[in-house]
Protein backbone atom coordinates (compact mmCIF):
# COMPACT_ATOMS: atom_id res chain seq x y z
CA UNK A 1 0.00 0.00 0.00
CA UNK A 2 3.27 2.68 0.75
CA UNK A 3 3.98 1.87 -2.94
CA UNK A 4 1.09 3.35 -3.88
CA UNK A 5 0.42 6.63 -2.16
CA UNK A 6 4.22 7.16 -2.85
CA UNK A 7 2.95 7.26 -6.42
CA UNK A 8 -0.66 8.79 -6.50
CA UNK A 9 -0.75 10.30 -2.75
CA UNK A 10 -3.68 10.00 -0.40
CA UNK A 11 -6.42 10.52 -3.52
CA UNK A 12 -6.61 9.80 -7.03
CA UNK A 13 -8.13 12.92 -8.39
CA UNK A 14 -6.74 12.74 -11.93
CA UNK A 15 -7.51 11.15 -15.44
CA UNK A 16 -3.84 10.52 -15.60
CA UNK A 17 -3.61 8.37 -12.41
CA UNK A 18 -6.81 6.91 -11.91
CA UNK A 19 -5.59 5.05 -15.78
CA UNK A 20 -2.78 4.07 -14.85
CA UNK A 21 -4.06 2.80 -11.38
CA UNK A 22 -6.15 0.46 -13.56
CA UNK A 23 -3.37 -0.28 -15.78
CA UNK A 24 -1.08 -1.56 -12.83
CA UNK A 25 1.20 1.46 -12.91
CA UNK A 26 2.21 0.87 -9.63
CA UNK A 27 3.85 -2.64 -10.22
CA UNK A 28 1.54 -4.95 -8.74
CA UNK A 29 1.36 -8.60 -10.12
CA UNK A 30 -1.42 -10.01 -11.54
CA UNK A 31 -3.89 -11.35 -8.63
CA UNK A 32 -3.63 -15.38 -8.13
CA UNK A 33 -7.40 -17.11 -8.95
CA UNK A 34 -7.80 -17.33 -5.19
CA UNK A 35 -6.75 -13.74 -4.41
CA UNK A 36 -10.24 -12.29 -4.54
CA UNK A 37 -9.02 -9.18 -2.47
CA UNK A 38 -6.31 -7.83 -4.80
CA UNK A 39 -7.53 -5.57 -7.46
CA UNK A 40 -7.24 -6.68 -10.76
CA UNK A 41 -4.85 -4.95 -13.69
CA UNK A 42 -7.26 -3.63 -16.20
CA UNK A 43 -6.38 -5.00 -20.03
CA UNK A 44 -4.33 -2.15 -22.32
CA UNK A 45 -6.90 -3.26 -24.90
CA UNK A 46 -9.81 -1.84 -23.27
CA UNK A 47 -8.07 1.27 -21.82
CA UNK A 48 -7.15 2.02 -25.23
CA UNK A 49 -10.52 1.76 -26.33
CA UNK A 50 -12.02 3.91 -23.33
CA UNK A 51 -9.61 6.65 -24.43
CA UNK A 52 -11.07 6.83 -28.46
CA UNK A 53 -14.15 7.24 -26.85
CA UNK A 54 -13.06 9.47 -23.31
CA UNK A 55 -11.15 11.32 -26.69
CA UNK A 56 -14.35 11.75 -28.82
CA UNK A 57 -16.39 12.85 -26.23
CA UNK A 58 -14.56 15.65 -24.56
CA UNK A 59 -13.19 16.95 -28.28
CA UNK A 60 -17.27 17.22 -28.80
CA UNK A 61 -18.56 20.84 -29.61
CA UNK A 62 -22.45 21.56 -29.48
CA UNK A 63 -23.37 24.17 -32.75
CA UNK A 64 -24.69 27.39 -30.76
CA UNK A 65 -28.24 27.36 -32.01
CA UNK A 66 -28.85 24.10 -30.35
CA UNK A 67 -29.71 24.59 -26.32
CA UNK A 68 -28.12 22.42 -24.02
CA UNK A 69 -30.42 20.85 -21.01
CA UNK A 70 -28.89 19.09 -18.22
CA UNK A 71 -30.98 16.99 -16.31
CA UNK A 72 -29.70 14.71 -13.19
CA UNK A 73 -31.13 12.77 -10.52
CA UNK A 74 -30.69 13.60 -6.77
CA UNK A 75 -31.32 12.31 -3.64
CA UNK A 76 -30.46 8.52 -3.35
CA UNK A 77 -27.50 7.54 -1.96
CA UNK A 78 -24.72 6.75 -4.71
CA UNK A 79 -21.11 5.39 -4.68
CA UNK A 80 -19.03 8.36 -5.30
CA UNK A 81 -15.64 7.09 -4.92
CA UNK A 82 -14.10 3.98 -3.01
CA UNK A 83 -11.09 4.07 -0.14
CA UNK A 84 -8.05 1.63 0.22
CA UNK A 85 -6.61 0.30 2.80
CA UNK A 86 -4.38 -2.46 3.96
CA UNK A 87 -5.56 -4.23 6.88
CA UNK A 88 -3.70 -7.21 8.42
CA UNK A 89 -4.78 -11.09 7.32
CA UNK A 90 -4.25 -13.47 9.49
CA UNK A 91 -3.69 -17.02 8.06
CA UNK A 92 -4.92 -19.39 10.87
CA UNK A 93 -3.81 -21.34 12.70
CA UNK A 94 0.01 -21.53 11.48
CA UNK A 95 0.01 -17.36 12.33
CA UNK A 96 0.40 -16.30 16.32
CA UNK A 97 -0.17 -12.96 16.89
CA UNK A 98 -1.18 -11.82 13.29
CA UNK A 99 2.49 -12.60 11.55
CA UNK A 100 0.31 -12.98 7.96
CA UNK A 101 0.42 -10.81 4.85
CA UNK A 102 -1.77 -7.33 4.43
CA UNK A 103 -3.96 -7.34 1.36
CA UNK A 104 -5.80 -4.63 0.02
CA UNK A 105 -9.16 -4.00 0.84
CA UNK A 106 -11.78 -1.45 -0.93
CA UNK A 107 -14.58 0.45 0.53
CA UNK A 108 -16.92 2.78 -1.14
CA UNK A 109 -17.78 6.37 -0.69
CA UNK A 110 -21.42 6.97 -0.85
CA UNK A 111 -22.89 10.74 -1.39
CA UNK A 112 -26.43 12.05 -1.57
CA UNK A 113 -26.06 13.83 -4.48
CA UNK A 114 -26.73 11.21 -7.01
CA UNK A 115 -29.54 9.29 -8.45
CA UNK A 116 -28.14 5.77 -6.86
CA UNK A 117 -26.19 4.92 -10.20
CA UNK A 118 -24.86 8.54 -11.27
CA UNK A 119 -23.44 11.41 -9.16
CA UNK A 120 -24.79 15.15 -10.03
CA UNK A 121 -21.26 16.39 -10.68
CA UNK A 122 -21.00 13.48 -13.74
CA UNK A 123 -24.64 14.55 -14.80
CA UNK A 124 -24.37 17.49 -14.88
CA UNK A 125 -20.37 17.94 -16.30
CA UNK A 126 -20.98 19.57 -19.17
CA UNK A 127 -22.16 23.28 -20.04
CA UNK A 128 -25.92 23.46 -20.71
CA UNK A 129 -28.73 24.67 -18.26
CA UNK A 130 -28.30 22.68 -15.36
CA UNK A 131 -31.96 21.16 -13.77
CA UNK A 132 -32.36 19.06 -10.51
CA UNK A 133 -34.70 16.06 -10.27
CA UNK A 134 -35.24 16.03 -6.50
CA UNK A 135 -36.08 11.71 -6.33
CA UNK A 136 -35.94 11.50 -2.52
CA UNK A 137 -38.84 13.46 -1.97
CA UNK A 138 -40.98 12.22 -5.44
CA UNK A 139 -40.62 8.57 -3.88
CA UNK A 140 -41.97 9.52 -0.63
CA UNK A 141 -45.59 9.95 -2.67
CA UNK A 142 -45.47 7.73 -5.69
CA UNK A 143 -45.62 4.42 -6.34
CA UNK A 144 -43.69 2.62 -8.26
CA UNK A 145 -40.66 4.31 -7.05
CA UNK A 146 -37.83 5.97 -9.28
CA UNK A 147 -34.50 5.29 -9.74
CA UNK A 148 -31.69 5.89 -12.35
CA UNK A 149 -33.09 4.00 -14.92
CA UNK A 150 -36.58 4.96 -14.02
CA UNK A 151 -35.91 8.51 -14.19
CA UNK A 152 -38.21 9.70 -17.22
CA UNK A 153 -41.74 8.47 -15.33
CA UNK A 154 -41.37 11.39 -12.99
CA UNK A 155 -44.32 13.03 -14.46
CA UNK A 156 -43.09 16.71 -13.63
CA UNK A 157 -40.01 15.75 -15.66
CA UNK A 158 -41.84 15.06 -18.69
CA UNK A 159 -44.41 18.13 -18.20
CA UNK A 160 -40.70 20.13 -18.38
CA UNK A 161 -39.35 18.04 -21.16
CA UNK A 162 -43.06 18.98 -22.70
CA UNK A 163 -42.67 22.65 -22.05
CA UNK A 164 -39.19 23.15 -23.57
CA UNK A 165 -40.79 21.00 -27.18
CA UNK A 166 -44.10 23.01 -27.32
CA UNK A 167 -42.49 26.17 -25.82
CA UNK A 168 -45.48 27.05 -22.78
CA UNK A 169 -44.26 28.10 -19.18
CA UNK A 170 -43.37 25.41 -16.97
CA UNK A 171 -43.53 26.63 -13.28
CA UNK A 172 -44.13 23.28 -11.09
CA UNK A 173 -40.94 23.44 -9.08
CA UNK A 174 -41.72 20.65 -6.31
CA UNK A 175 -39.49 17.95 -7.90
CA UNK A 176 -37.53 19.59 -10.16
CA UNK A 177 -35.78 22.72 -9.88
CA UNK A 178 -32.47 24.98 -11.12
CA UNK A 179 -30.88 24.72 -7.94
CA UNK A 180 -29.60 21.66 -5.53
CA UNK A 181 -32.51 20.49 -3.81
CA UNK A 182 -31.97 20.74 0.18
CA UNK A 183 -32.07 17.50 2.40
CA UNK A 184 -33.32 17.93 5.76
CA UNK A 185 -33.04 14.72 6.83
CA UNK A 186 -30.48 12.01 8.38
CA UNK A 187 -29.78 8.60 6.46
CA UNK A 188 -28.03 5.75 7.64
CA UNK A 189 -25.03 4.13 6.23
CA UNK A 190 -25.29 0.36 7.43
CA UNK A 191 -22.16 -1.78 7.33
CA UNK A 192 -20.48 -5.12 8.04
CA UNK A 193 -17.65 -7.50 7.28
CA UNK A 194 -17.57 -11.20 6.74
CA UNK A 195 -18.79 -13.77 7.48
CA UNK A 196 -22.32 -12.56 8.55
CA UNK A 197 -25.32 -11.73 6.28
CA UNK A 198 -27.09 -7.51 6.53
CA UNK A 199 -30.60 -7.40 6.29
CA UNK A 200 -32.31 -4.53 7.05
CA UNK A 201 -35.86 -4.20 8.06
CA UNK A 202 -38.10 -1.19 8.72
CA UNK A 203 -41.37 -0.91 11.05
CA UNK A 204 -43.55 -2.09 8.67
CA UNK A 205 -41.70 -5.49 7.89
CA UNK A 206 -40.14 -4.35 4.38
CA UNK A 207 -36.54 -6.13 3.91
CA UNK A 208 -33.59 -4.26 2.38
CA UNK A 209 -30.75 -7.29 1.76
CA UNK A 210 -29.76 -10.31 -0.32
CA UNK A 211 -32.45 -12.91 -0.41
CA UNK A 212 -30.68 -16.70 -1.20
CA UNK A 213 -33.22 -19.40 -1.72
CA UNK A 214 -32.38 -22.84 -0.73
CA UNK A 215 -31.34 -25.59 -2.67
CA UNK A 216 -29.62 -22.82 -5.74
CA UNK A 217 -26.69 -20.54 -5.80
CA UNK A 218 -28.36 -17.66 -7.38
CA UNK A 219 -29.35 -15.11 -4.95
CA UNK A 220 -30.87 -11.40 -5.40
CA UNK A 221 -31.12 -8.18 -3.78
CA UNK A 222 -34.39 -6.69 -2.06
CA UNK A 223 -34.41 -3.52 -1.50
CA UNK A 224 -38.31 -2.81 -0.69
CA UNK A 225 -37.56 0.00 2.18
CA UNK A 226 -38.24 3.35 1.20
CA UNK A 227 -35.49 4.99 -0.68
CA UNK A 228 -32.80 2.15 0.26
CA UNK A 229 -30.00 0.57 -1.43
CA UNK A 230 -27.86 -2.70 -1.05
CA UNK A 231 -24.41 -3.31 -2.21
CA UNK A 232 -21.19 -5.67 -1.96
CA UNK A 233 -17.54 -4.78 -2.19
CA UNK A 234 -14.67 -7.01 -1.45
CA UNK A 235 -15.63 -8.48 1.92
CA UNK A 236 -18.09 -5.65 2.93
CA UNK A 237 -21.62 -5.54 2.81
CA UNK A 238 -23.71 -2.35 2.42
CA UNK A 239 -26.99 -0.73 3.25
CA UNK A 240 -27.70 2.85 2.84
CA UNK A 241 -31.48 3.97 4.27
CA UNK A 242 -33.09 7.41 5.74
CA UNK A 243 -32.73 7.34 9.60
CA UNK A 244 -36.90 7.73 9.89
CA UNK A 245 -36.84 4.22 8.29
CA UNK A 246 -34.96 2.26 10.38
CA UNK A 247 -36.51 -0.27 12.76
CA UNK A 248 -33.77 -3.12 13.24
CA UNK A 249 -31.05 -5.21 11.46
CA UNK A 250 -30.54 -8.59 11.33
CA UNK A 251 -27.37 -10.54 10.73
CA UNK A 252 -27.20 -14.31 10.38
CA UNK A 253 -23.51 -16.00 10.50
CA UNK A 254 -22.09 -17.92 7.32
CA UNK A 255 -18.98 -18.92 8.72
CA UNK A 256 -16.06 -18.98 11.81
CA UNK A 257 -14.25 -15.68 12.67
CA UNK A 258 -15.04 -12.13 13.61
CA UNK A 259 -17.46 -9.54 12.63
CA UNK A 260 -17.45 -5.73 13.08
CA UNK A 261 -20.80 -3.88 12.57
CA UNK A 262 -20.41 -0.08 11.56
CA UNK A 263 -23.67 2.23 11.62
CA UNK A 264 -22.42 5.90 10.53
CA UNK A 265 -25.91 8.46 10.75
CA UNK A 266 -25.23 11.11 8.17
CA UNK A 267 -27.03 14.55 9.54
CA UNK A 268 -28.80 17.06 6.89
CA UNK A 269 -25.61 19.47 7.47
CA UNK A 270 -22.99 16.45 6.57
CA UNK A 271 -21.76 15.97 9.48
CA UNK A 272 -21.88 12.29 11.03
CA UNK A 273 -21.74 10.13 13.87
CA UNK A 274 -20.89 6.08 14.47
CA UNK A 275 -22.08 3.18 16.48
CA UNK A 276 -19.75 0.18 15.74
CA UNK A 277 -19.73 -3.18 17.29
CA UNK A 278 -16.12 -4.57 17.13
CA UNK A 279 -14.94 -7.96 16.71
CA UNK A 280 -17.81 -10.25 17.84
CA UNK A 281 -17.04 -14.02 17.62
CA UNK A 282 -19.45 -15.56 14.84
CA UNK A 283 -20.29 -19.03 13.92
CA UNK A 284 -22.30 -20.42 11.52
CA UNK A 285 -25.24 -20.54 14.48
CA UNK A 286 -24.68 -17.15 15.16
CA UNK A 287 -28.13 -15.14 15.12
CA UNK A 288 -27.69 -11.11 15.79
CA UNK A 289 -30.18 -8.39 16.09
CA UNK A 290 -29.65 -4.39 16.35
CA UNK A 291 -32.26 -2.23 17.46
CA UNK A 292 -32.53 1.43 18.56
CA UNK A 293 -33.68 1.58 22.53
CA UNK A 294 -35.90 3.74 22.61
CA UNK A 295 -35.00 5.17 26.59
CA UNK A 296 -31.29 5.69 25.84
CA UNK A 297 -31.24 6.39 22.20
CA UNK A 298 -28.58 3.68 21.46
CA UNK A 299 -28.01 1.23 19.29
CA UNK A 300 -27.92 -2.26 21.08
CA UNK A 301 -26.64 -5.60 19.90
CA UNK A 302 -29.06 -9.02 20.79
CA UNK A 303 -26.65 -11.85 19.94
CA UNK A 304 -27.85 -15.17 20.08
CA UNK A 305 -24.81 -17.23 19.82
CA UNK A 306 -26.37 -20.51 19.49
CA UNK A 307 -29.18 -19.89 17.10
CA UNK A 308 -31.69 -21.42 19.66
CA UNK A 309 -33.92 -18.32 19.69
CA UNK A 310 -32.47 -17.39 23.51
CA UNK A 311 -30.45 -13.85 23.39
CA UNK A 312 -27.45 -14.68 25.35
CA UNK A 313 -25.85 -11.33 24.92
CA UNK A 314 -27.06 -7.39 24.87
CA UNK A 315 -24.12 -5.40 23.99
CA UNK A 316 -23.92 -1.61 23.82
CA UNK A 317 -21.52 0.23 20.90
CA UNK A 318 -17.91 0.19 21.78
CA UNK A 319 -15.41 0.76 18.82
CA UNK A 320 -12.29 -0.98 20.67
CA UNK A 321 -12.01 -5.22 21.29
CA UNK A 322 -12.84 -5.93 24.55
CA UNK A 323 -11.52 -9.57 25.69
CA UNK A 324 -14.05 -10.04 28.41
CA UNK A 325 -16.60 -10.11 26.16
CA UNK A 326 -15.31 -12.20 24.02
CA UNK A 327 -14.01 -14.97 25.83
CA UNK A 328 -17.68 -15.12 27.33
CA UNK A 329 -19.10 -15.38 24.24
CA UNK A 330 -16.84 -18.03 23.51
CA UNK A 331 -17.37 -19.81 26.45
CA UNK A 332 -21.11 -19.87 25.59
CA UNK A 333 -20.24 -21.59 22.26
CA UNK A 334 -18.20 -24.16 23.78
CA UNK A 335 -21.39 -24.85 26.41
CA UNK A 336 -23.29 -25.50 22.61
CA UNK A 337 -20.89 -27.83 21.08
CA UNK A 338 -22.17 -31.91 21.74
CA UNK A 339 -19.13 -32.98 24.01
CA UNK A 340 -18.81 -34.74 27.07
CA UNK A 341 -20.37 -32.68 30.20
CA UNK A 342 -16.69 -32.59 31.70
CA UNK A 343 -14.93 -31.46 28.63
CA UNK A 344 -17.07 -28.39 28.38
CA UNK A 345 -16.64 -27.74 32.43
CA UNK A 346 -12.71 -28.01 31.47
CA UNK A 347 -12.47 -25.55 29.03
CA UNK A 348 -15.15 -23.24 30.56
CA UNK A 349 -13.34 -23.34 33.81
CA UNK A 350 -9.99 -22.27 31.23
CA UNK A 351 -11.88 -19.35 30.22
CA UNK A 352 -12.98 -18.47 33.70
CA UNK A 353 -9.30 -18.20 34.83
CA UNK A 354 -7.73 -16.22 32.01
CA UNK A 355 -10.62 -13.37 32.01
CA UNK A 356 -9.67 -13.50 36.01
CA UNK A 357 -6.27 -12.68 34.69
CA UNK A 358 -7.56 -10.03 32.31
CA UNK A 359 -9.72 -8.46 35.21
CA UNK A 360 -6.91 -8.14 37.47
CA UNK A 361 -4.34 -6.56 34.25
CA UNK A 362 -2.76 -10.02 34.58
CA UNK A 363 -2.33 -9.56 30.78
CA UNK A 364 0.79 -11.91 30.00
CA UNK A 365 -0.12 -14.51 32.58
CA UNK A 366 -3.98 -14.39 30.69
CA UNK A 367 -2.00 -14.92 26.93
CA UNK A 368 -0.12 -17.79 28.75
CA UNK A 369 -3.20 -19.25 29.83
CA UNK A 370 -4.65 -18.74 26.48
CA UNK A 371 -1.22 -20.66 24.80
CA UNK A 372 -2.27 -23.78 26.89
CA UNK A 373 -5.00 -23.59 26.11
CA UNK A 374 -4.27 -23.42 22.26
CA UNK A 375 -2.07 -26.43 22.95
CA UNK A 376 -4.24 -28.74 23.66
CA UNK A 377 -6.71 -27.76 20.80
CA UNK A 378 -3.48 -28.50 18.54
CA UNK A 379 -3.00 -31.93 19.60
CA UNK A 380 -6.67 -32.59 19.03
CA UNK A 381 -5.90 -31.29 15.55
CA UNK A 382 -2.52 -33.09 14.78
CA UNK A 383 -3.93 -36.87 15.79
CA UNK A 384 -4.87 -38.73 13.02
CA UNK A 385 -8.70 -39.08 12.06
CA UNK A 386 -9.79 -42.47 14.52
CA UNK A 387 -11.50 -45.38 12.46
CA UNK A 388 -14.39 -45.83 14.55
CA UNK A 389 -14.68 -41.67 15.84
CA UNK A 390 -16.49 -41.83 19.00
CA UNK A 391 -19.98 -39.69 20.02
CA UNK A 392 -19.84 -37.09 21.43
CA UNK A 393 -16.08 -36.28 21.01
CA UNK A 394 -13.96 -32.80 20.38
CA UNK A 395 -14.09 -32.89 16.77
CA UNK A 396 -11.28 -31.64 14.57
CA UNK A 397 -13.75 -28.59 12.94
CA UNK A 398 -14.69 -27.79 16.29
CA UNK A 399 -11.38 -27.65 17.84
CA UNK A 400 -9.90 -25.52 14.91
CA UNK A 401 -12.95 -23.27 15.54
CA UNK A 402 -12.03 -22.51 19.14
CA UNK A 403 -8.21 -22.27 18.00
CA UNK A 404 -9.51 -19.78 15.57
CA UNK A 405 -11.20 -17.93 18.41
CA UNK A 406 -7.88 -18.03 20.74
CA UNK A 407 -5.53 -16.65 17.90
CA UNK A 408 -7.79 -13.78 17.31
CA UNK A 409 -7.98 -13.18 21.03
CA UNK A 410 -4.24 -13.23 20.95
CA UNK A 411 -3.72 -11.08 18.28
CA UNK A 412 -5.74 -8.25 19.91
CA UNK A 413 -5.36 -8.51 23.41
CA UNK A 414 -2.82 -5.92 24.92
Amino acid sequence: MNQEISLYGNTIDSYSELESFLAGGDGRPDPGVSEIFKPIKLRSSLLDSEKVMHSQIDNLVIPSNIEVIEIAGWGLVTVSGFEYSAPKLCQYPTDNNCTGTYFIDEEPIFTIDGDKTVVTASALAGSGEKWWVNINKYNFLRLPRIGHASILEVTPLLDFILSKITDYSFTDTTYISTSIPNYNGNYLKLSVHSPVTLDAYDVDGNHTGKICPPNTDLCYVEENILNSSYLEFGEGKYINLPEDEFSRVSLQGTGIGTFTYESEKVLADGTLTTSTFVDIPVTTQTQAEITLNQSTGILELKLDVTGDGVIDFTLAPSDTFDPITYLQIMKVTIDSLDIPQAKKKAFSKRIDNTIKLIEKGKIDKAKLRADKFKSVLEKVISKPDPKKPKPKKLSKTDAQMLLDMLNHLLDNIS
